[in-house]
């Protein structure tokens, strides 16, 4: 197929992970745009399927279930390789999007390149070879540039319905949040990725104190260590374990700010429209982390044993000095976020 046709069908894939997925959603209505007569599909995680589903652009939504294993990978490979795809966009490159692209192989194939030399020598060697511009939505764009899609002003996207916004607005009544409120996301599968969580508290309270504010600690059925943290003070509400995951994400779209660590619900809380201050540590925008918009912004040391790693290793230092802000500093990106300043 010459790509001056328009294609009939393209298949996307990416099945994890969270942050990853929002951060894709960029590139749906750029290809809605640019062959709007196509059939497009995305294969995506059980899990995650509600981020994607529903959108406005009429993208099908196939999902995997990763109980069923290979098995049930297989049979999905056999599914596609019926379906005469013209285009493969393998925006996962992992071992199933390989085997996939073998189902698939009469389909053109274009696939997000992984920098993990550049990786490997930076997190080891400490030798950054990524350009300052860097960013994982630049990267997947860069996919579509043969197509003939340009990259301006991405912006990410996820639709919430009716339903799960009046979900979420009951479960915050029921909590007793009855004003404007901040939520605090403490949470990140990687312990070497959260800020001391002793230290949050001081944060609400400058929320609650400076910024008359409830406060919603929000955190999933994993995350079960918030359970043994006492939050008491007055105008703190927890929700841990509680809510689904777009129930979560429908919290974060009524609140003025998010306050969390490097993981995947503060990008989708920029979008669903909520600024977000994200704390990094090991992490940086070199591990796909770090894409920003909506006024949000991120707070990272820039000390030479950073970046290290996505979060999967233990810190090697004495102390975690990536992680040593003061609440002065934080106080001040709040401020900058929910005055405006940073937009």
């Amino acid at each position: 197929m010459s790509l001056t046709e328009n294609p009939q069908k393209i298949l996307i894939m990416r099945l994890s992970s969270l942050g990853d997925i929002v951060n894709l959603t960029v590139i749906f209505s750029k290809l809605r745009k640019r062959f709007p007569e196509a059939e497009i599909e995305f294969l995506v995680k059980k899990q995650f399927k509600d981020i994607v589903s529903p959108n406005n652009y009429g993208i099908k939504i196939t999902v995997y279930d990763s109980a069923n294993g290979l098995k049930g990978w297989l049979k999905i490979c056999k599914e596609k390789q019926q379906e005469n795809f013209d285009i493969f966009l393998d925006m996962h490159n992992n071992i199933r999007s390989k085997l996939l692209s073998f189902y698939v192989r009469k389909a053109r194939k274009f696939q997000y390149k992984k920098p993990l030399m550049k990786r490997f020598l930076l997190f080891n060697f400490h030798i950054n070879l990524f350009s300052k511009s860097y960013n994982l939505v630049d990267e997947y764009l860069k996919v579509l540039k043969p197509l003939g899609i340009e990259n301006n002003q991405p912006k990410t996207e996820i639709k919430l319905s009716e339903e799960v916004l009046v979900d979420a607005q009951n479960i915050l009544k029921q909590k007793g949040v009855k004003k404007k409120y901040a939520v605090i996301l403490p949470i990140s599968v990687w312990e070497t990725k959260r800020y001391p969580l002793e230290k949050f508290p001081k944060i609400a309270d400058y929320l609650t104190g400076e910024k008359d504010m409830d406060v919603v600690w929000l955190g999933g059925k994993a995350d079960t260590y918030l359970n043994q943290f006492d939050i008491n003070a007055e105008h703190n509400f927890k929700i841990v374990g509680e809510t689904s995951l777009m129930e979560s994400i429908a919290i974060l779209a009524k609140s003025e700010i998010v306050i969390a660590n490097d993981t995947g619900l503060p990008y989708a809380a920029q979008a669903v429209g909520t600024p977000a201050l994200i704390i990094f540590g090991p992490s940086s925008r070199e591990t796909s982390a770090g894409y920003v918009q909506n006024g949000s912004m991120v707070l990272e040391k820039k000390i030479w044993c950073r970046p290290c790693s996505k979060g999967d290793r233990k810190c090697f230092r004495k102390e975690r000095y990536c992680m040593q802000y003061s609440m002065n500093e934080i106080n001040q990106y709040i401020n900058k976020i929910i005055s405006g300043e940073s937009q």
